[in-house]
């Protein structure tokens, strides 16, 4: 990229500033405008599978638990405490009282026991397709209802260790039944929560407007709007933000971040994502039907290099399918990880009787996400580094909008994909994005062996049996590679100098605005 206008627009920039300042910035309860890299695909949270999703219904929407503001465990939002029975199937938590939806509707406990059922059941009337989050977030609950207003019981088919860190995703977020029943399908544009800030406006492609919730029973936000912009290019919305026509700005590209450093009356926050980036091998499809074919690719990548290029300093090489993060919380996996050789990968294809190479396809998103900002570079440089051992790579560019679905199809050879996790759960990730029976495993990859492992593990009360379960799992991958984990990257916000009080949670690339302002 050459970075010489920006050089240039920056220096006349620098001299402007002395003299001029947002005028956001005399106003404490002012608007706070964000630019990104993509739309939302919905609002309604049970069927939000994106961080540009959930981004926004995170604002608007809570469950009754939440993560802790940069960190890594559960702190109590919608319920005030809970309780575990003796043998782990029967969860009471204690509703906080004197909530209210933004429609007005009370928060209770049968307002919760709706969200979380209309996902559960497929017979419930609120149920709709593509709530697939589901069957990894709520696969043990058998049953919720209110025992009275305050109440709630969530009963399971068999003690589950990571149910709080389920019900803290984004897409446990409880919403109106009135609004559930006003709205049908059509919630996913017309979302009613309790959360800290309500939708005013949405125009698809364009633009998300969000007004302060003054009843919000954590403190009204200080902020009055929100509004959230959506901009493809990344050169334009750098453009935005370096003509102070944005306040922040997300899904920087690695090259864009020395030129944000060094911009006068610039911030820069910076996370270690809970977050992986990966290339999905089909396992159904071709030549890729053998372990040693799909051995082969992921020995020919070298992650150091791929990282390097593609996410410079902002970004680590992956070892595993899991983000180092998670060994924070007691999971530790350092010894699973394969490193790339291209030796060992021709002669893998040789045994194959591939020698000569054959022709793949690899299927890309059109914009960026939070654990890709490049995503066409990313396809480029391992259809580059695949070409050494002779696999001839197309890729293909699919438009955000369609790509999910075009993914769970299966008409690809290779998928480039990945995930920001909503809550540091081995399970859920695993379970979703390799589990036969989800559709977000676009490897469609199917061992009865590491589905029994993630079950189990889920079960267990052990820390150190469920640790050793998950390494068992993270084997089985390496040697099936039916995915190749390639990197991690730090989530990084830029900001005005004046704004303050802006969280950027490690899970989800989710960022809390609820305590922001303008200094």
């Amino acid at each position: 990229m050459n970075n010489t206008p920006r050089l240039l627009a920056l220096l006349v920039l620098s001299l402007s500033l002395l003299a001029a300042s947002p005028a956001s910035a005399a106003d404490p309860d002012a608007t706070l405008r964000l630019v990104r890299g993509g739309d939302s695909v919905t609002l309604d949270p049970a069927r939000a599978f994106d961080s540009g999703s959930t981004l926004v219904t995170g604002q608007i929407c809570e469950g009754l638990v939440r993560m802790k503001g940069g960190g890594l465990h559960v702190e109590p939002a919608l319920a005030e405490s809970w309780t575990v029975s003796p043998d782990g199937r029967e969860w009471t938590f204690r509703i906080r009282k004197g909530v209210s939806f933004h429609d007005g509707t009370p928060m209770n406990a049968k307002a919760a026991a709706i969200s979380i059922m209309r996902q559960v059941d497929p017979a419930h009337p609120y149920h709709l397709p593509g709530m697939f989050t589901a069957k990894s977030l709520f696969e043990h609950v058998a049953g919720a209802e209110a025992l009275d207003d305050s109440t709630l019981r969530i009963r399971l088919t068999r003690a589950s260790a990571s149910l709080l860190l389920s019900l803290a995703s984004a897409q446990a977020a409880i919403l109106s039944p009135a609004a559930l029943a006003k709205w049908g399908a059509d919630i996913a544009s017309h979302p009613v929560g309790t959360g800290p800030f309500m939708l005013v406006e949405w125009r698809r492609g364009d633009s998300i407007t969000l007004a302060r919730n003054l009843d919000h029973w954590d403190g009204a936000p200080r902020l009055e709007r929100l509004v959230i912009r959506t901009i493809l290019d990344a050169g334009t919305r750098f453009s935005e933000f370096q003509a102070r026509r944005a306040d922040a700005l997300a899904g920087i590209p690695s090259s864009d971040l020395p030129l944000l450093e060094k911009m006068p009356g610039t911030q820069l926050l910076s996370v270690a994502g809970l977050n992986i980036a990966y290339l999905a091998i089909n396992t159904r499809r071709g030549q890729f039907r053998k372990p040693g074919v799909r051995r082969a690719v992921l020995l020919a990548l070298n992650r150091e290099a791929l990282t390097r290029l593609v996410y410079g300093a902002s970004g680590y090489p992956a070892s595993f399918l899991l983000p180092p993060s998670l060994m924070d919380i007691g999971f530790v996996a350092d010894d699973i990880g394969v490193r790339g050789n291209l030796p060992q990968a021709r002669k893998l294809l040789e045994r194959e009787g591939l020698a000569e190479g054959f022709p793949a396809t690899l299927q890309v998103m059109d914009i960026p996400r939070p654990y890709l900002p490049e995503p066409r570079r990313m396809a480029q440089a391992i259809s580059q580094a695949l070409a050494s051992i002779g696999i001839r790579v197309r890729v293909v560019t699919v438009p955000w909008a369609r790509y999910v679905s075009q993914a769970a199809k299966g008409e690809h050879d290779f998928c480039l994909t990945g995930w920001s996790f909503d809550s540091p759960r081995p399970h859920g990730f695993l379970r979703y994005k390799l589990g036969w029976d989800s559709p977000g495993n676009y490897s469609n990859w199917n061992n009865e062996r590491f589905q029994a492992l993630l079950n189990n593990a889920e079960a267990s009360r052990d820390e150190g049996e469920r640790s050793q379960m998950f390494r068992e799992a993270l084997r089985l991958v390496a040697a099936e590679a039916p995915a190749v984990p390639l990197a991690h990257v730090r989530d990084t916000l830029a900001l005005r100098d004046g704004v303050k009080g802006v969280i950027l949670q490690p899970t989800g690339a989710a960022i809390r605005f609820d305590k922001a302002y303008w200094e």
